[in-house]
């Protein structure tokens, strides 16, 4: 078998019990790596168009690359997928931490869920064995119960990978947890877990995995080891402060959203209130995921209304959805908050974003407070923030409206809500505003999966990549000329995304390291050239997937204010529009996918190698 792969995929059919193995031909990893780029082809060819997301023809896979548990600086990233019942079209989210790992060491690198079970099960897998296990008793838990029997009963090697009650109950924006707060969480793909009854994936392994050439994988290991020491890129940002150092600059500097996308970060009150000083106030231990040497993350803990919390810290994204979305700067909240996501396995994003929605349709008399169960919202009311965020997760009240993302909300509250409902596609956008990087409104508009900040990554481009890019959040006003390196960054993050890397990692060395601990791990000779094709290759079946389920994302409607329409008239993008149909334009030519519907050219599939899906697309 080529180095970095188990060899062995698993298909499991929930309705019957029946588990099978599959051996991957090679040519499919070539191609596609792993991770979302081997789930897009495979899920393209088995699950048949228009089927409900939520139903026994969807297939949820889970899935790691070759890079995962190499040992490779920060590899250690796997990644879930299925149809997307949030957008109906193709979804992936990725999660970090031991669980890619320890599912490569256990002797697979995938598992393929097929069908609904008669009842709850969970899967354990250990060293090559595989079985489906009943799993009543442990419906209803939330994801830190579940994490604690899995220690408990099969014993502290277990990883798990779970959804928390709000998946059970078929939320729309629940996601999967693993380690109490390393999520894979957008795309609602832990309402397609609920929907087939799966409650957690519980893996084991000790198994080595093979590399094709070792010596040459510790060169590389040590070369990008010694970048991150040496500061290069972001890895100074990172392993100091993790992505919490940026909270409280985002909440200045035009980055972050703020009181629902409707005014700048000047109306923020005291944003140094969130900054990572504030954090180290109630933080309780630095963690790392597998071997990585950037130890991001870290574990806080705080006494909020009275209850003592032990909780992941808040990363950026969670801090500032919960932070400069709804006016808040109580740092013991955003700690609060998170902690219910986790255990419930809600997308922090999202729920945030819903909150923000609920506040605008409560000050504007949408919903009043025979609706909320009593509770009055108002911008920058943190208690009142948590109280409706349990209701989310529990479905009860505005809670259940809630619960499915703000596009579904928004239709059911009324058209008078929907400047309110902030999304592309059904998905509510990440927390970095368009007005401050406009490539950011291209990336939510166009990845397969709306509404993403890491599809194209924040900063675009690694280290030494060479390109004339603009700088992040800096010269805005110059939107042409962002088609070449928006598509390249969208491109090489696809292959990374794809063979286990973190996207941090990226960042914090140099955009050859994919490529050479991608040759050094497989034994094949993998160029720059080559992993920008098969990025490419990657996005188009992506998004062909997409286009066959009917969607047109070119026909989007954008959230006018994120977009500046019209322009905020303050703070530090005061002024600013972003010139979405021109970048859009540009995007989609150098894609080579059409103006009209962003359908990838004959030309462009089958320069790719996908000749076979040009009929699919143009009947």
């Amino acid at each position: 078998m080529i180095g970095g792969y188990a060899g062995k995929f698993l298909w499991v059919n929930l309705a019957t019990g029946v588990i099978t193995e599959e051996i991957p031909d090679e040519a499919l990893l070539r191609n596609y790596v792993g991770g979302y780029g081997v789930a897009a082809r495979l899920l393209y060819d088995r699950i048949p168009v228009g089927a409900d997301p939520l139903g026994p023809e969807n297939v949820f896979a889970i899935l790691t690359g070759p890079l995962t548990g190499s040992t490779g600086p920060t590899a250690t990233r796997w990644t879930v997928a299925a149809k997307s019942p949030l957008t109906g079209g193709w979804g992936d989210a990725n999660g970090s931490g031991f669980f890619g790992n320890a599912l490569k060491r256990a002797g697979f690198d995938a598992i393929f869920f097929t069908g609904i079970a008669p009842k709850s099960v969970y899967l354990w897998i250990e060293n090559g064995r595989a079985e489906l296990r009943e799993a009543g008793h442990l419906w209803g838990m939330d994801t830190y119960q579940v994490e604690d029997w899995v220690q408990s009963e099969l014993g502290k090697g277990f990883e798990t990978a779970c959804i928390g009650p709000a998946g059970e109950k078929l939320s729309l924006i629940s996601g999967i947890i693993h380690k109490k707060g390393r999520a894979a969480a957008r795309s609602g793909l832990g309402a397609v877990m609920g929907s087939k009854r799966l409650k957690m994936v519980a893996v084991h392994g000790s198994q080595e995995i093979s590399l094709a050439d070792t010596k040459a994988v510790q060169a590389v290991h040590k070369k990008y080891v010694k970048q991150i020491s040496d500061g290069v890129g972001s890895s100074k940002f990172y392993s100091v402060t993790g992505t919490p150092g940026y909270t409280s600059l985002g909440a200045q500097n035009g980055d972050s959203p703020t009181r629902n996308w409707g005014v700048s970060t000047d109306h923020f009150q005291n944003p140094d209130k969130l900054s990572f000083d504030e954090l180290l106030k109630f933080r309780v231990k630095k963690n790392a995921c597998w071997r990585c040497p950037l130890a991001c993350w870290g574990t806080s803990n705080c006494v909020y209304d009275n209850k003592k919390i032990e909780a992941h810290q808040p990363e950026y994204e969670t801090a500032s959805a919960f932070g400069t979305m709804l006016m808040n700067n109580d740092y013991p909240s955003l700690i609060a908050a998170n902690d219910i996501c986790n255990r419930f396995g809600l997308d922090t994003i999202s729920a945030g974003s819903c909150l923000a929605f609920a506040i605008e349709c409560f000050e504007n008399g949408l919903i009043g407070l025979e609706d909320t169960g009593g509770i009055e919202l108002r911008w920058g009311d943190h208690l009142a923030m948590i109280r409706m965020l349990e209701k989310l997760a529990l479905r009860q009240d505005f809670g259940d409206v809630l619960a499915d993302g703000v596009r579904i909300a928004s239709q059911k509250v009324g058209e008078a809500s929907r400047p309110y409902a902030i999304h592309v596609g059904g998905q509510e956008l990440a927390m970095h505003d368009p007005r401050h990087e406009p490539g950011m409104g291209v990336i939510y508009q166009m990845d397969a999966t709306p509404g993403r900040h890491t599809q194209a990554g924040q900063f675009y481009l690694p280290p030494g990549y060479p390109s004339d890019k603009p700088t992040f959040g800096e010269n805005r006003d110059l939107q042409v000329g962002r088609g070449k390196f928006l598509k390249d960054a969208a491109c090489l993050v696809h292959t990374m995304n794809s063979s286990g890397m973190c996207l941090f990692g990226f960042f914090s060395t140099n955009y050859t390291y994919i490529p050479e601990l991608l040759s050094a791990v497989t034994g094949w000779e993998i160029s720059v050239e080559e992993m920008l094709r098969i990025g490419e290759r990657i996005a188009n079946i992506r998004q062909a997937f997409n286009i066959r389920e009917g969607i047109n994302a070119v026909q989007f409607s954008l959230p006018e204010r994120a977009y500046g329409r019209p322009p905020l008239t303050d703070g530090p993008t005061a002024g600013f529009r972003v010139e979405a149909e021109m970048m859009l334009k540009e995007h989609l030519e150098n894609m080579g996918w059409t103006l009209d519907a962003a359908i990838p050219l004959p030309s462009t599939l089958e320069r790719l190698g996908l000749a076979d899906i040009v009929g699919d697309l143009w009947k």
